[in-house]
């Protein structure tokens, strides 16, 4: 195969490899370096070049598919329209305009990027069975980096660039009290590791589900404890809900006929379960340490509202900003590009009203529809492992993306689209139960 069709399979690998760490990289080179923003934004440049030349590659060679110019298209269009808002409302500071294009449109960009890398293999698609062990290994770094972080100086990462004046903190604490760290290993934030980690959690509960060897197993049970432990240590309980939706999806789509035998014989055992745990976090539910992980609900008294209370204030904002202005604010007005502004940030803590609230109504809908283009181009390909792992975790980052800014974070992102264009761009396969070994 000539270089050039290779050459977006690599640039999507390499994507893989280095966002998880990027923070992590251009924190600390930039320090001998200089050049920070350059560091920042230079994966962003790197992508749209890629992506442009894997388009017009897959074009050339006409490998391309109806899905993919359907996808193209409303990408383009979706692209567009922040920079008509942007001209509408010109007097947004310029900045987060720019980071606020860059944020949105990124995330379409790592899924064409994929889904060409994938057509562009073409019989050579077989090649992409090492995808697995580039993933899982990425992740199983990252969660072991994030278990030592917990039992490591809090301000470790000082020594590494991290820094409040440097766009990025060394640490993160539950309400701010020193006794309760959460880890954040080489990601922005610990939010943004617990969603990173979903994805990994739930190929690997696949693969384990599908082991016919012992010693298979005895490993894939390992590298799960490993990243559930890294998870947990995040304190981030939108984070924990998700996992426990995506792995729950997937074991219900595997064992679907079992659950529903054993439910029906055990009931009355999984009823006094449900009702002792009720119990037992009733009972619990003014004690420091629950209110302290689970509720987050130990914030100063002079607080106007908690950390849930902010979620509800803030995403309320975000929707009356809609109605008020259901064309859009404009790029950047809203979400973590609205940071960057002297102004004043609005982190509307939900990314789909974050959308609308940039980019309107309409822009809100061309998000949607590419986000229902992908599922159901994989639910035709839910016949294999990787589509079905996808359709898992879509709706447990439905759910994050419902409390957080998460296809902002490049990490994320970058996993969760590259891997889902590489899918789509898989022959269609038969809707059997998906085989996991």
């Amino acid at each position: 195969m000539p270089i050039l069709r290779r050459l977006s399979a690599w640039s999507a690998l390499a994507l893989l490899i280095y966002m998880p760490f990027h923070v992590f990289l251009s924190q600390w080179l930039s320090l001998a370096t200089g050049g920070l923003d350059a560091w920042k934004l230079g994966k962003d440049v790197f992508l749209f070049l890629v992506m442009m030349f894997t388009i017009c590659l897959v074009w050339a060679k006409k490998r391309g598919t109806r899905e993919f110019t359907i996808l193209v298209a409303v990408s383009a269009a979706y692209a567009a329209l922040h920079f008509i808002v942007w001209v509408v409302h010109p007097a947004i500071f310029t900045d987060s305009a720019l980071l606020g294009i860059i944020y949105n449109d990124r995330v379409f960009g790592y899924l064409l990027l994929g889904m060409g890398a994938g057509l562009l293999l073409g019989s050579e698609q077989k090649s992409l069975t090492m995808l697995s062990k580039v993933v899982l290994g990425v992740s199983t770094l990252v969660a072991l980096l994030g278990v030592l972080q917990y039992f490591l100086p809090k301000d470790i990462l000082t020594h590494f660039g991290y820094g409040l004046q440097r766009g990025t903190l060394p640490a993160f604490f539950i309400d701010n009290k020193p006794d309760f760290p959460r880890v954040m290993s080489t990601l922005r934030d610990p939010n943004s590791l617990g969603a990173y980690l979903i994805l990994p959690m739930t190929w690997l509960t696949a693969l384990l589900v599908g082991a016919r060897d012992n010693k298979r197993r005895v490993l894939l049970a390992g590298l799960l404890g490993l990243h559930s432990l890294a998870l947990f240590l995040t304190f981030s309980r939108g984070a924990w809900a998700a996992a426990l939706l995506a792995v729950g999806l997937l074991l219900a789509w595997q064992f679907r006929k079992v659950i529903l035998v054993l439910t029906k014989r055990f009931w009355p055992v999984l009823a006094v379960l449900c009702v002792l745990g009720v119990c037992g976090l009733f009972a619990a539910r003014n004690t420091y340490v629950f209110k302290s992980y689970v509720t987050h609900s130990t914030g100063a008294p002079q607080a106007a509202y908690d950390s849930n209370g902010f979620h509800w204030v803030f995403a309320k904002r975000g929707l009356e900003g809609i109605v008020h202005n259901p064309f859009g604010h404009g790029p950047g007005t809203a979400g973590l590009a609205s940071i960057q502004n002297p102004a004043g940030s609005f982190l509307t803590e939900n990314y789909y009203i974050q959308i609308g609230y940039e980019v309107g109504v309409l822009g809100l809908l061309l998000f949607v529809a590419i986000n229902v283009l992908v599922y159901r181009a994989l639910w035709r390909r839910r016949g294999t492992l990787l589509p079905v792992v996808l359709i898992a975790s879509f709706w447990a980052y439905v759910l994050m993306n419902m409390l957080f800014h998460m296809w902002s974070n490049e990490a994320v992102a970058a996993q969760w689209w590259i891997l889902a264009g590489l899918a789509i761009a898989l022959p269609v396969a038969n809707t059997k139960k998906p085989r996991t070994a």
